[in-house]
C-alpha cells in the first residue's frame, strides 16, 4: 500500500489554498471545516491562545 502524505496551508480570512498538494476532495473537506470554525480561528490568531477544535462531522 502506498501512504501519500499532503500538505495544505489555507488562509484564514478567505479560505484560499496558499501553499501545498492537498487533493481537490480534502481541500473541500478542510473549506467545510474552517467555514464551521471560522470564530473560533479568528479568535485565536487573534489572542495567539490555541484550543482544540474538534474534527469535521460525518
Amino acid at each position: 500500500m502506498l501512504c501519500m502524505r499532503c500538505i495544505g496551508v489555507f488562509d484564514i480570512s478567505t479560505f484560499e489554498m496558499t501553499e501545498g498538494d492537498l487533493p481537490n476532495r480534502a481541500q473541500k473537506m478542510v473549506k467545510e471545516w474552517l467555514t464551521e470554525h471560522k470564530d473560533e480561528l479568528q479568535e485565536m490568531w487573534n489572542t495567539q491562545k490555541i484550543v482544540k477544535l474538534p474534527p469535521l462531522k460525518d
